[in-house]
């Protein structure tokens, strides 16, 4: 869902890959200028934040290159191996067009002749993250890709989710398992009018954290919150230290 990407990243961080290996994950934005290590914990175990290369501060954590759109795609597997990333994370929602905004088809092709051949490189793969709306979108807009995309590789399932409460959140999830691959949920969070009501993330947050730890179909999962916004869904105070659902997060 992260549309404010200002700060495009050299190849910043370490090139060696941190080993932490937790199910959790931090979805960082370009212009979070905190210290990613606050989250240091044996529950959070991976670092994207929408572009190749890694964000400035992050020592810590295995970093995981994501290809936005198509827009520099011949640049991911360079920019991706200085990075240290092993895990490539595709288009970012790109079935809806306010994010990547690309058809299956296109999706497909790009995909095919940029990001299939790196998992014969020693790269693990997931699919375009796709949101949790009604078809065309969501899941009808990623059985679309796979059909147009026969023969690619992918190691992952990549979804995201906002919506009302824990019910529609582990329905859309069960509904993810039909592709019979690991899940990664790399975006999740409630609908946007809840924001600024930190009792609303309070009592969801356990609950879906409790969910997907307990759910073995899920192989990683980044809670959409890991910044300062002044809203109820922060994990990092404006002082830089972790809020409730912070804490939360890497216990």
């Amino acid at each position: 869902m992260y549309v404010s990407l200002l700060t495009v990243y050299s190849n910043f961080g370490s090139t060696v890959p941190p080993t932490a290996t937790g199910r959790r994950g931090l979805a960082w934005p370009s212009d979070n200028y905190f210290d990613p290590a606050i989250f240091k914990s044996s529950k959070v175990g991976f670092l994207y934040n929408w572009h190749h290369s890694n964000t400035p501060k992050n020592n810590v954590f295995p970093f995981y290159a994501m290809q936005w759109n198509a827009a520099g795609i011949n640049t991911l597997e360079a920019d991706a191996r200085a990075a240290g990333a092993t895990t490539i994370l595709a288009f970012n929602e790109p079935d809806i067009g306010s994010q990547a905004n690309m058809t299956p088809e296109s999706a497909a092709s790009s995909y095919k002749q940029y990001i299939h051949p790196l998992s014969a490189k020693g790269f693990k793969l997931a699919t375009p993250a796709v949101t949790n709306g009604g078809a065309p979108t969501g899941l009808a807009w990623l059985d679309s890709f796979l059909t147009a995309c026969s023969g690619c590789a992918y190691d992952y399932i990549a979804v995201h989710w906002y919506g009302g409460w824990i019910d529609d959140f582990t329905e859309f999830i069960e509904g993810a398992k039909k592709y019979g691959k690991p899940i990664y949920l790399t975006e999740f969070g409630l609908a946007w009018d809840a924001d600024a009501q930190a009792s609303n993330y309070q009592e969801f947050l356990p609950l879906a954290l409790s969910y997907l730890d307990s759910e073995p179909a899920v192989a990683k999962y980044a809670f959409f919150g890991a910044f300062n916004s002044g809203t109820g869904k922060d994990m990092i105070a404006a002082n830089g230290t972790l809020t409730t659902l912070g804490k939360m997060y890497i216990s």
